[in-house]
């Protein structure tokens, strides 16, 4: 019984994290500080955080960034990153192939906003309405294929 209230508690701390804004708020800006980190080192002071005067200098900076998949790798294998992707309960197996999942438009880059968006979307399990949406694409993709055949 013991196991079983730790199991709810956690899952109960869980589903709160998932609807905090401020919370997500807090660990995609901690994010953006890692990617920022790894792509222009001279920004930042030695224990990872922005030199700016704000928190909006350190946006400004991530908004003109377009993430490579090399980039993303190296700030993937961070165990701070990981730490914080954890913490957003995105699962790992979702962490493995990061890039190809956010690079959402296909262009080889990230931009910030894929990259916002797409962690938004990776948190939590997944839900029957996603495999619903997912299967709704499908078919969508299929029937546009199948009618560019017969074109």
């Amino acid at each position: 019984n013991v196991l079983a209230s730790a199991r709810a508690n956690d899952l109960a701390v869980k589903r709160e994290r998932l609807r905090n804004q401020d919370y997500f708020a807090e660990k995609m800006m901690q994010l953006l500080e890692i990617v920022v980190h790894t792509c222009n080192m001279d920004d930042m002071k030695p224990n990872g955080t922005f030199k700016g005067p704000s928190r909006e200098d350190m946006i400004a900076a991530a908004a003109d960034l377009e993430i490579t998949p090399e980039i993303l790798e190296e700030v993937r294998l961070n165990p701070q990153f990981q730490a914080i992707m954890r913490d957003l309960a995105v699962a790992e197996e979702d962490s493995s192939n990061l890039f190809e999942t956010l690079d959402a438009d296909g262009g080889g880059t990230i931009d910030l906003h894929e990259f916002v968006e797409g962690i938004a979307k990776l948190r939590g399990e997944p839900r029957r309405s996603d495999i619903i949406a997912v299967n709704f694409m499908l078919q969508k993709v299929q029937l546009e294929l199948k009618d560019f055949g017969e074109a």
